[in-house]
Parts: C-alpha cells; sequence; structure tokens
C-alpha cells in the first residue's frame, strides 16, 4: 500500500511537471510554417512562432530552438538565453548540462555521413565546460556524469570533463535508475556501480552475458549457467538455469533441466519445471507447451485450458482485449480471455467475436487504471 502511495504522488508530479511548460506548435498547424510553444489547454500561444524548429521544455525549464540552422536555448518566457550558435543540442539536464554539437567535415567518400563531428558540453551560462573532443557524448549516465566515446572507446566523464571511468570499453549501457551500469571490455563484461561518489564493479569483467532483467535484477552468467544479482551485487538466484530472460510483474520464465518454469525476484520456484516452452503471463494467463500439446495456465499453475490442442495464439483485434483461437485436429475454437470459456469457431458471431456482445449496448463506465508498482527495464 506505501508504495501504491508513493507512485501516485511521483505521477501526480510527474503530471503537474508535464503540464508547467508549453508545448511546441506548428504555425496554422502546418509543418511548414515556424514553431513556437501553445498552452496545451487553451491552445493560444504563450511563445509566438518565430523559430524554425523547436525542442520541448526540459527539467530546467529550457527549450532548445533553433534558426537559420543553429540550436540555442529559451527560458519558459521565450527569453534567448544562449544564441543559436551550435551545430545541434540537446537540452540542459537535471545537472545543468546540455550536450552540444559542433560540425565537422563530410566524409570524402561518403558524403551523407559526417566524419568529424565533435561532441562537448556547456553549463548554463554558455560556457563551455567539456571541450569538443568526443565522437559521442549522451546524459543517459550516473548522475553528475556523461558518457561519452573517445576514438573508438566509450568511458565516463564528470560534468567538468573530468574523466572518471577509463576510456577502454566497447559498450557501456547505464540503467534508468543511474546506478549501476553494464561495461564491454573487448568480449567480456561486468557491471559497475555508482555511490558516495565512487565506482565499483559488484560484477567483474568476466563472462560475455550481462543484462538488465527488470525488477532490479542482473542477469549474469557462470560456467555456462544464468543466475541474478540485484543493484548492490548480490548474488540473489543462484547460478542453476540453462536459458536467461527477463522479469515481468515479479515473474521471471527460464529453464532448469531441460524444462521450464517461472520464478520470483527471490528465485522461489512459483510455477513448477515441468513444461517443454511456453509465454509471460499476461492477465495472469499464459499459454504453455507441454508434451507436445498447448494450454493455459495462471500464476498458481492452475489449469485454464487443458492442454489438449494443436496450437493457441491470442489475437487483439477488432479491439482489445480480442481472444484467443485454440486449434485441436484442424478445428478451430475461440476462446473468450475474461472468462476462459471455448466455443468452436462457427458457433458464435464472425462479426463480433469480442466476448460475443454488442459493442452498441457495452457502454458501461470505465475504470479508473489503477497504478502498479514500478517495474525496471530490461
Amino acid at each position: 500500500m506505501k508504495k501504491i502511495t508513493v507512485l501516485f504522488f511521483l505521477l501526480l508530479s510527474f503530471g503537474a511537471w508535464a503540464q508547467k511548460y508549453p508545448v511546441p506548435a506548428h504555425q496554422d498547424d502546418d509543418i511548414m510554417k515556424p514553431m513556437g510553444f501553445k498552452n496545451p489547454e487553451t491552445g493560444k500561444w504563450v511563445i509566438p512562432p518565430t523559430f524554425d524548429y523547436v525542442k520541448e521544455f526540459g527539467p530546467k525549464g529550457t527549450a532548445v530552438v533553433y534558426r537559420n540552422g543553429k540550436a540555442g536555448f529559451i527560458d519558459k518566457k521565450g527569453l534567448l538565453f544562449i544564441s543559436p550558435v551550435y551545430d545541434d543540442a540537446e537540452n540542459f539536464n537535471e545537472d545543468g548540462i546540455a550536450v552540444v554539437r559542433r560540425a565537422g567535415n563530410f566524409d570524402k567518400v561518403d558524403a551523407h555521413m559526417p566524419s568529424n563531428d565533435r561532441f562537448g558540453a556547456i553549463d548554463m551560462s554558455g560556457k563551455l565546460v567539456i571541450p569538443y573532443v568526443f565522437r559521442e557524448l549522451n546524459d543517459n549516465s550516473f548522475k553528475g556524469t556523461l558518457v561519452g566515446k573517445r576514438d573508438y572507446a566509450w568511458g565516463i566523464v564528470d560534468i567538468r570533463g573530468k574523466i572518471v571511468v577509463p576510456f577502454k570499453y566497447t559498450m557501456i549501457n547505464v540503467h534508468k535508475s543511474r546506478e549501476v551500469a553494464i561495461v564491454r571490455h573487448d568480449s567480456t563484461v561486468g557491471v559497475i556501480r555508482h555511490a558516495d561518489n565512487a565506482f565499483t564493479f559488484i560484477v567483474p569483467e568476466g563472462d560475455n552475458m550481462a543484462r538488465f532483467a527488470g525488477n532490479r535484477r542482473i542477469s549474469v552468467m557462470k560456467d555456462r549457467k544464468y543466475g541474478y544479482v540485484d543493484f548492490e551485487g548480490n548474488l540473489v538466484i543462484p547460478y542453476e538455469f540453462s536459458q536467461f530472460s527477463v522479469f515481468r510483474k515479479g515473474l521471471c520464465m527460464v529453464k532448469r533441466n531441460g524444462y521450464y518454469g517461472f520464478i520470483d525476484t527471490s528465485g522461489k520456484t512459483v510455477v513448477p519445471f515441468e513444461y517443454d516452452g511456453g509465454e509471460f503471463f499476461v492477465n495472469d494467463s499464459a499459454i504453455m507447451l507441454k508434451q507436445g500439446k498447448m494450454g493455459m495456465i495462471n500464476s498458481k499453475n492452475e489449469v485454464l485450458v487443458e492442454f489438449i490442442y494443436d496450437r493457441i495464439s491470442r489475437f487483439y483485434f477488432p479491439r482489445p482485449p480480442g481472444g484467443l483461437v485454440l486449434i485441436k485436429q484442424g478445428i478451430w475454437h475461440y476462446m473468450d480471455p475474461t472468462t476462459h470459456e471455448v466455443k468452436v469457431w462457427e458457433d458464435f458471431d464472425l462479426n463480433n467475436p469480442n466476448f460475443y456482445r454488442d459493442p452498441k449496448k457495452d457502454k458501461a463506465p470505465k475504470e479508473k487504471a489503477k497504478p502498479e508498482e514500478e517495474e525496471d527495464d530490461e
């Protein structure tokens, strides 16, 4: 309940931030005409359409605007506080730093690909705090840092340009939480964590597999077996699975001893390892394969559809939530995704396959969406 309450207020805060600033718009809604910003509720101009192109406002109340092919920055009143002198720019991030680009010469072989574009970063006074020495630079990084590419290697610098992670990696993938990152060095990978202004390896460079798996879990491999660590580097699920997967709503389908089952984020078996294949749960139902036949179960491993069908497929038309097609010995069946009632295909109205009801009469008030516990990206 506490998590739901916190998420609810986070959603309210995000909504308030989203409505705080005007939105980009073209004059007369014509994409060939200049752009400015409108109030999203009234549709009236807040900042007149005097720019060639604009980007949305960022977390610091600034927006990137373009004139004569160059990028600059305006404040929320529409005043240019940094002139349009950059070949391209990203908005100021929460650290008050913006990535800017200086165009290089075009490649003599392929004129479509500029070969020497260089990236740097400025602060909100327009001062260049990170010089144009990077082939790529982005703020999808740990707080107070940027991920960059110099020559042909990736590393991380702080917002003043000091190197904090050496430029020797072929890949750096920072998680959206900005707590951990997967790094690849040649053919091996490791996981670094940023805490207390220090970077530490919580998974040493080793095998060639590590991947964000949702629910603050990272799938890693050792001796050709997969396990899971948390964002502190603790091994929370042992190396005992022969196939990698991700968590969705707290459950993960993995393979052990030749069979598939589901585990929770602690590694506890929720659905036993007795299936030959299957899918993730959708509305607490999963299509599974067992001894050459397909059926359906819920997350309690209760059988919703007997394992007697040659094929089961979901569809989501003509309108969600659609239904399921079940085929047995060449005979097609339809299953209602809510009641799990199965009928031979010819026994329901082909013009109304959704729940066997008339859409014109289906006007019951919609329930308000209930906030769910936030899950991590894969």
